[in-house]
């Protein structure tokens, strides 16, 4: 299995992909891996980056050190405030139809949650579609502590409830990661040393799968949050046709007839 690695000199993000798995690594230990302007950036290019890899298939993020992400570098916004920076909501959000700062994947992401994942550290493991905790970890919205809004937590109430975002965000309280697994924000709480075992466990169960099936159910699911049941529907009608035109949609079936590994392409 190959393994290359990408980084520059002093990167905030360490991009590594072994054979069709990409570990995307949050490295700012020192900081506890604080989103400042550098990071931010250099996380947005290793998503695209990993987008656009034809042979990536899964990608896990996690943090070097104690920490995933403990949120906003407060004192850079500190800095920019003392240095009469104005603040502005696209500094925390991709767009105004995007409650996110980060790029738009509809490939499979796993977080590999370490430590604490507070305010923007729980955005960038709400974008991830499935999320593994070490017992240790804290997670928190902890905005409200420090005059902030989170605008990624909009979309909290469609994935646990109203009650449950409300009391986090609220609270500004920093919860467990048993909490996290009760109310459905994390799927698995392991111990810290099975961490990243129980993440490429996880991802090379997936990569098993067809690539266009996982990625087209990822993006359903996204599309359809906010549609009525009957766009929906049309919605998955059209994708579907779509799928049954790859070639992919042709090797499962006759792999299953001919009892042996299906060969997918991703196309």
């Amino acid at each position: 299995m190959t393994s290359l690695k990408f980084a520059e000199p002093g990167a905030a993000v360490l991009y590594e992909k072994r054979g069709q798995v990409v570990t995307i690594t949050l490295n700012r230990p020192g900081s506890l891996n604080a989103i400042n302007r550098q990071l931010r950036s250099e996380l947005g290019g290793a998503i695209e980056k990993y987008d656009q890899d034809d042979e990536a298939r899964v990608a896990v993020i996690t943090g070097a050190g104690r920490a995933f992400c403990a949120g906003r570098d407060l004192k850079e916004r500190a800095d920019d405030n003392a240095a009469g920076v104005n603040a502005h909501a696209r500094d925390s959000m991709a767009s105004p139809e995007r409650p996110f700062m980060w790029p738009q994947t509809w490939k499979p992401l796993i977080a590999a949650i370490n430590g604490f994942a507070l305010a923007g550290g729980w955005s960038i493991a709400q974008l991830c579609d499935i999320r593994i905790a070490a017992e240790d970890a804290k997670l928190g919205i902890t905005e409200s502590r420090v005059g902030l809004l989170p605008p990624f937590a909009v979309m909290l109430p469609k994935m646990l409830s109203m009650a449950g975002t409300m009391e986090l965000v609220l609270t500004g309280d920093a919860i467990t990661a048993q909490r996290a697994y009760d109310i459905g924000f994390v799927n698995k709480v392991v111990p810290p040393d099975s961490l990243m075992d129980e993440a490429m466990n996880l991802a090379s169960r997936i990569i098993a799968n067809a690539p266009l099936s996982v990625r087209y159910f990822k993006e359903l699911a996204i599309r359809s949050m906010d549609m009525s049941a009957e766009s929906a529907s049309i919605l998955t009608y059209n994708m579907y046709n779509q799928l049954l035109q790859s070639e992919d949609s042709v090797e499962g079936p006759r792999a299953f007839a001919e009892k042996r590994p299906p060969q997918w392409k991703g196309r």
